[in-house]
């Protein structure tokens, strides 16, 4: 036990290390970190500097009071590192310089914490790596006067591709070095090595690196008449980082962002030389100045005009980034929420920007009305208001908050007139607790019950429907607006947990003639849902009838206060709206997790067992191979025809079963999840592979 401890211990450590060394090439992977940290060790002056470098930022921010899990994704340490390795380039490794490079990576990371700081309170901007340009500016400026370690003459870097380099093309040993060259080591072997790592992780990242560094290097050889001299210059790694993150880190990966992204590349042709002649005249390599400058600028225009396509959550790699993105647009409301303002099956008259009244400020309302089989709003010849479905109805409060104004003695308007001077007839104002105002007008005379400065629920009866106000029929009419005033502009919504054509909605905006009705909440899936702190779900596993191993998830909270599932340091994020538990998303490669996730992404926490509810896998899951890396690209084209590809319904009242289909290849996956108010998931399985819950 003491020995797991240690060893869990000592790996909530290397994580956040390991990490600093992935962020250089935009990754966020511990193996990924582990191999770019050997190859560090290529030049073992440099990788041993870089080592002391970020030990020393590591353990400066632990002993200041840094929680381990503020540093995990190295995010604040990489810069403290890349100091580290390029000060390996001019020191001596010897105690004295240990101890310089220990005081520089600290003052690294007390930069980085401070301009992120203000970086990202007055900017909206990260910091890059505009600290370790500061920083290691400084210590070039300095070192011919540190004689005591100054080493007077850069590492040798040998080449050991050399008789292959000298038949290729000039690009390519060009390319490789420039990618060398970001780790300080442009040499071809060690530019290889991180090309097909970037190429393993993310194919989106290995193909803008190319495409920058060709068009940069381009560029730049037909201005200065030379291609050779240009494909040889080894500041071209600036080219290759502006291109990864324009195109697929700051921006979600897609036609537009690359293009963005070799516009910047373009602009920085002109700034890498222009600061290369400025910075040699003081002995000083122009480092990543150009990527900090052009990027930075790019991601502050492109906020400034809300560019459509800039990530919210930012994952280990684009693809992942770029699937979560389109995936959260299927999966969860992009406007205000509200439920719906009646009990059970009514109609849409007039939608969105509908074609009689709903009109240019006033574009964003909807009309319901009742409707019997054939689509008939009333029975018999329809000449009395008692003939129609929706007269004197209940209407019900579609938020929570307070009544502010109300009107209730209008009359009803007999069939084939309209009250032109009194537009909305009866009606109530709330003023939902999230700080807007939604109305409901055309309520029936003398039968509104509520008044101003009463509270209300969802769901409680308000008055009852009616033919006020300008109707040329009962209905319910329903707007939602910034101000309390009627005639004010209107702004868009959806409606939450409903149930249209056999699925039940997380949220929906409902065409016209569409029929709706809510759906309610049950609490025994409140129940089922709500995980406490530390609680343990221990799983024996088998696949295809074989018991393989015993796993344990365990519960835990992230710092913003999202739960998470926890198993072998990936973490399945998961949560409650008021109608749904979602699981979010998983941070992690865990094949036990991610199967979890397809079992259940999501469930209405309500059992309707005639009705389906629709999700999205992502591609991941349930593709590998060529099919995988396909799907990626085409996404990374066309992800907004991204589509839900999973179906899951009630089989019984404690029992989920799913089916997930992949539009890019054959494969298919069932699903089933059995569920227990007291260890949450008593049973799962996914396509081979079952779960029991180990009591």
């Amino acid at each position: 036990m003491l020995m797991w401890t240690i060893v869990k211990k000592i790996n909530a450590y290397l994580h956040p290390i390991l990490h600093s060394y992935s962020e250089i090439i935009f990754l966020r992977h511990y193996l990924t970190g582990l191999l770019l940290f050997a190859l560090t060790f290529i030049n073992p002056q440099q990788g041993t500097a870089g080592l002391i470098a970020i030990i020393s930022a590591f353990g400066f921010a632990k002993f200041m009071g840094f929680h381990t899990e503020f540093l995990r994704s190295g995010y604040y340490t990489y810069n403290a590192l890349l100091v580290g390795l390029s000060v390996g380039n001019l020191f001596d490794i010897t105690w004295v310089s240990i101890g310089f490079i220990a005081i520089t990576a600290i003052f690294t990371f007390i930069v980085t914490l401070s301009l992120t700081n203000v970086f990202q309170r007055l900017l909206g901007l990260p910091v890059l790596s505009i600290p370790f340009v500061i920083v290691s500016s400084l210590i070039y400026l300095a070192a011919s006067h540190y004689s005591n370690i100054y080493i007077d003459h850069f590492a040798p870097h040998p080449e050991t591709f050399i008789v292959f380099a000298d038949i290729l093309p000039v690009w390519v040993p060009g390319f490789f070095k420039c990618m060398g060259s970001i780790l300080f080591m442009p040499q071809v072997l060690a530019g290889l090595c991180i090309f097909l790592l970037l190429l393993f992780r993310s194919r989106i990242l290995a193909i803008l690196a190319v495409m920058g560094y060709l068009l940069g290097a381009t560029i730049q050889g037909t201005f200065i008449g030379s291609f050779e001299e240009a494909y040889r210059d080894a500041a071209g790694f600036n080219y290759i980082l502006i291109a990864m993150a324009i195109g697929g880190i700051f921006n979600i990966p897609s036609l537009r962002s690359y293009i963005l992204a070799m516009v910047g590349v373009a602009l920085a042709t002109v700034f890498t030389k222009s600061m290369d002649v400025f910075w040699s005249q003081f002995g000083i390599p122009v480092f990543t100045l150009p990527f900090n400058i052009i990027t930075l600028s790019m991601i502050y225009v492109l906020s400034l005009l809300n560019y459509p396509l800039r990530p919210v959550v930012y994952k280990s790699t684009p693809e992942r980034t770029l699937e979560y993105f389109f995936a959260s647009r299927l999966r969860y409301a992009n406007a205000t929420t509200m439920y719906l303002p009646f009990l059970d099956y009514w109609t849409v008259w007039q939608g969105f920007n509908g074609q009689w009244t709903h009109q240019g400020v006033w574009q964003y309302a909807y009309d319901f009305v009742k409707t019997d089989a054939d689509g008939k709003t009333y029975r018999g010849d329809g000449k009395l208001l008692a003939d129609y479905y929706a007269f004197q109805k209940y209407v019900c409060s579609p938020v929570r908050g307070y009544v502010v104004f109300t009107a209730s003695t209008f009359p009803d308007n007999s069939i084939g007139s309209v009250d032109k001077l009194n537009n909305w007839g009866n009606y109530v104002v709330i003023h939902d607790e999230r700080g807007f105002f939604v109305s409901l007008c055309h309520l029936s005379q003398y039968h509104v019950y509520v008044k101003a400065g009463d509270w209300v629920e969802p769901y409680q009866v308000i008055g009852l429907s009616g033919n006020s106000g300008y109707s040329p029929q009962p209905h319910i009419h329903m707007q939602y607006h910034a101000t309390s005033y009627l005639n004010s502009a209107t702004l868009s919504f959806c409606f939450a947990s409903l149930l249209s054509k056999g699925v039940n909605h997380a949220h929906l905006i409902p065409e016209e003639k569409q029929v709706v009705c809510p759906a309610y909440v049950h609490h025994f899936y409140h129940q089922v849902t709500n995980f406490t702190l530390d609680q343990q779900l221990t799983y024996q596993v088998s696949h295809r009838g074989k018991v393989i191993k015993v796993i344990t998830f365990k519960t835990k909270m992230a710092l913003d206060g999202t739960f998470y599932l926890e198993h072998n340091g990936s973490r399945l994020y998961f949560g409650q709206s008021e109608t749904r538990f979602y699981f979010y998303h998983l941070d992690g490669d865990d094949l036990y997790l991610g199967l979890l996730y397809q079992a259940l992404p999501s469930m209405p926490l309500n059992y309707i067992p005639e009705h389906v509810w629709e999700d999205y896998v992502p591609q991941s899951y349930i593709t590998s191979g060529l099919s995988k890396v396909l799907a990626q690209l085409y996404l990374s084209i066309r992800g907004d025809r991204l589509d839900k590809n999973a179906i899951y319904h009630f089989s019984q009242d404690d029992t989920v079963v799913g089916y997930i289909k992949s539009r890019f290849s054959q494969d298919s996956v069932q699903t089933s999840i059995t569920l227990d108010p007291f260890v949450k998931f008593s049973a799962f399985s996914v396509g081979d592979y079952q779960f029991s819950i180990r009591r």
